[in-house]
């Protein structure tokens, strides 16, 4: 059944926002499956949209403990899409940072709306050809461990607006079951005017403690759903650094070999990976749930390189191989922000059909034309690294589009990362990572 939250909580984390807008135009169908609007005033935040009441339906949710394959494909993912999306500003010597965690979210919940060869290539790219059924389980599962943890801040939300006009849109009810049930989304009835426009980014604000204030600038006249997804992360260092620790004066070298005059933070850490080609440590959060994890490539100019060569595999190896031992480490501390648009990385990742018109979306809605597929997937993060912890926030925007639309203890391991390098927060029972970057400059 899909849940209808009466008021929003604002959360005190700094949030991962994922917002995927959803462009639609059905034109007047009535299906057996399709679901009417009854509705009320929502009393969340300041929003003016109305909540969508209906029981549209019960989808049994069961639960699937995050297994050895689980981790296998979602690490595979995780790492494609980031070296996939980032080379280029790496080469060009930007920082970086994407949400694998709130992009594979992103897609699978709009993969709950493909079907035949869309969805098959979704689940290729997704879920290494899992079924998405399964996958959503584990999800499910493994989403409900993440927001579990005492010691840190992580929250995740989900929503759901649709136009209030029945005669342009008729939902699946399956799809917005599946959705409520696993995804745990709400749903708002709202007009798609100026002041849905000031809703959702409310929305957007009130889940990301105002780190992301703005999704949208205006609504396109081919919109008629948005279906968003936010995650909140703040955590703080199980050891936090003393006065003694931190060095004012410390340098970084950046990728143009300009030294740097930046805040470093030293430690003595007790997780240190390494592989052929990197060397690396492990620093938990409080409570341990996360950590912050480090690899610094061997060649000095070699970080472009390195993430270009990473794989899954490698990834899940080096953590799974890391050693208990003394690591003496220096850490600049760090803030930026970064976006990107994840279109063509996805096509050159292997899906494509989704976004072309004859992708199938039936499972989703119902239009004139049948044709509806996907036109954008943007990306924007932030990251605060610091004496005190990390915050990170991020929004992802999946922009679909109808065809029917009027518009278009030995001696110590030593790790100084005082020159690029690659970072991830991870949950620390998979290793998988929830964020993850890499650092060209201290800006």
């Amino acid at each position: 059944m899909i849940k209808i939250k009466r008021f929003y909580k604002k959360v005190t984390a700094i949030a991962l926002a994922t917002a995927m807008m959803l462009t639609l135009c059905a034109c007047g169908k009535d299906a057996g499956d399709d679901v009417d609007s009854g509705k009320h005033n929502a009393t969340k935040g300041n929003y003016t949209a109305n909540v969508l009441t209906d029981d549209v339906g019960e989808v049994s949710v069961e639960e699937r403990k995050p297994e050895d394959e689980f981790v296998a494909v979602t690490a595979d993912f995780a790492i494609n899409v980031f070296k996939t999306s980032v080379a280029q500003d790496i080469a060009e010597g930007k920082n970086v940072l994407i949400s694998p965690e709130s992009i594979s979210c992103a897609l699978t919940m709009t993969a709950n709306g493909a079907k035949d060869e869309t969805l098959l290539e979704m689940e290729q790219v997704l879920t290494g050809g899992m079924d998405i059924n399964q996958y959503n389980e584990y999800l499910y599962t493994y989403n409900n461990k993440l927001t579990s943890s005492e010691d840190v801040e992580f929250h995740m939300a989900n929503s759901i607006w649709v136009m209030d006009d029945e005669e342009r849109i008729k939902m699946k009810e399956e799809f917005l079951s599946t959705c409520g049930n696993y995804y745990n989304a709400d749903v708002f009835m709202a007009p798609f005017d100026e002041t849905t426009v000031v809703d959702i980014n409310n929305w957007v604000s009130d889940n990301t403690n105002d780190m992301i204030q703005k999704l949208l600038d205006e609504i396109p006249y081919e919109a008629v759903i948005y279906l968003i997804n936010a995650i909140a992360f703040e955590g703080t260092w199980e050891d936090e650094y003393e006065d003694n620790q931190v060095q004012e004066d410390g340098k970084f070298t950046n990728y143009a070999g300009v030294k740097q005059n930046v805040t470093m933070l030293n430690s003595t850490e007790s997780l240190y990976i390494c592989d052929e080609n990197a060397t690396g440590f492990v620093k938990y959060y409080e409570g341990r749930d996360y950590a912050f994890m480090a690899i610094l490539p061997n060649d000095e100019d070699g970080l472009a390189d390195y993430i270009d060569n990473m794989t899954g595999d490698d990834y899940v190896d080096m953590y799974n191989n890391r050693e208990y031992c003394d690591v003496i480490v220096k850490m600049p501390e760090f803030t930026y922000e970064y976006d990107t648009e994840l279109s063509e990385y996805l096509k050159e990742m292997g899906m494509k059909l989704p976004f072309a018109p004859e992708a199938n979306f039936e499972n989703m809605a119902d239009t004139e034309t049948g044709l509806l597929y996907i036109n954008r997937v943007i990306h924007k993060t932030f990251i605060q690294v610091d004496r005190k912890g990390t915050k990170a926030a991020a929004v992802t925007s999946v922009e679909m589009k109808d065809a029917c639309a009027s518009v278009d203890m030995e001696m110590p391991k030593e790790v100084i990362l005082d020159r690029p390098f690659v970072y991830a927060i991870i949950d620390v029972e998979t290793g998988l990572p929830v964020f993850m970057g890499a650092v060209n400059t201290i800006e």
